[in-house]
């Protein structure tokens, strides 16, 4: 019985021993494990704007066609001296451009227009096939011109990764085109009387190409892109100096160009779901 008295004496006095510890780690603050902050999801679809720089090189092919046409449509053969004569040119291109993705899964389908401007100007002395051979002197000119340009395109590209796309783009291109002869009439001119004339047109053609698209930050896409356009389909053609048959030919102007434009755009997700936007 003694020893029975002492054995609970002693593990009372150990419990109260522990009491002060325990109460201390009860006035602890609990704290717990911070949060995982979610993984941001890419998400393509919705409005973008951009503004682009990069440069415009054409190709263009001058071809006289009729020399003197008379009213039955008979004329003199041109010459094959620098007929047809080419006018290769490039320049610097500025332009803007605005779209809308659609992203499905790994792949954004979309459309975009854009504009750009670009003066490319070549002067050749000496009108095609008037010449037979090159004549030192000669003071006739003619004018190629290019200026703005335009484009309406659908786009099909495929993520990489989330941040980049590849992608194909294509559809209808328009493009300003500004041809002027001048004939001063001098001793090594080929015409009879004086003349300047310039006609102006917009061209129609097709445009295709490709490039990347790279989200380096939310919203934020740098873009490189490279387009061929051609205008063949839609040739400039005229009749200059038709006021004096004698002076008069006809010219067909084909053309065709390439772009490169490394852009910048940010993209609004206006379209995309609130949990999937960037």
């Amino acid at each position: 019985m003694n020893r029975l008295v002492t054995l609970s004496i002693a593990a009372l006095a150990m419990t109260a021993a522990a009491l002060p510890a325990s109460a201390a780690d009860l006035g602890r603050p609990i704290t717990k494990a911070p949060p995982i902050a979610p993984v941001p999801v890419v998400n393509w679809t919705g409005f973008y704007v951009g503004v682009g720089l990069g440069g415009r090189w054409t190709n263009t092919d001058f071809t006289n066609t009729c020399l003197a046409p008379d009213v039955t449509g008979v004329c003199i053969q041109p010459s094959t001296f620098d007929n047809p004569s080419s006018f290769d040119m490039s320049g610097f291109r500025a332009s803007g451009y605005v779209g809308y993705n659609w992203q499905i899964g790994t792949w954004v389908l979309g459309i975009e227009g854009d504009f750009g401007w670009a003066d490319n100007t070549q002067v050749h002395l000496g009108i095609p096939g008037t010449l037979a051979f090159a004549v030192p002197g000669i003071t006739d000119t003619a004018e190629v011109r290019d200026r703005w340009d335009a484009s309406l395109r659908g786009r099909v590209g495929f993520l990489v990764t989330p941040q980049f796309l590849l992608y194909a783009t294509g559809g209808v291109s328009w493009l300003d085109k500004e041809v002027t002869i001048t004939c001063d009439a001098g001793a090594f001119s080929v015409c009879l009387v004086p003349h300047s004339e310039s006609v102006s047109k917009t061209m129609v053609g097709w445009t295709v190409g490709g490039g990347i698209d790279w989200m380096f930050a939310p919203s934020w896409v740098v873009r490189a892109e490279y387009r061929y356009a051609d205008y063949t389909g839609d040739s400039l053609t005229n009749r200059f100096f038709a006021i004096t048959p004698v002076d008069a030919f006809d010219v067909a102007v084909d053309q065709k160009t390439h772009t490169l434009t490394v852009g910048l755009s940010y993209l609004f997700n206006w379209g995309a779901p609130v949990a999937a936007r960037y």
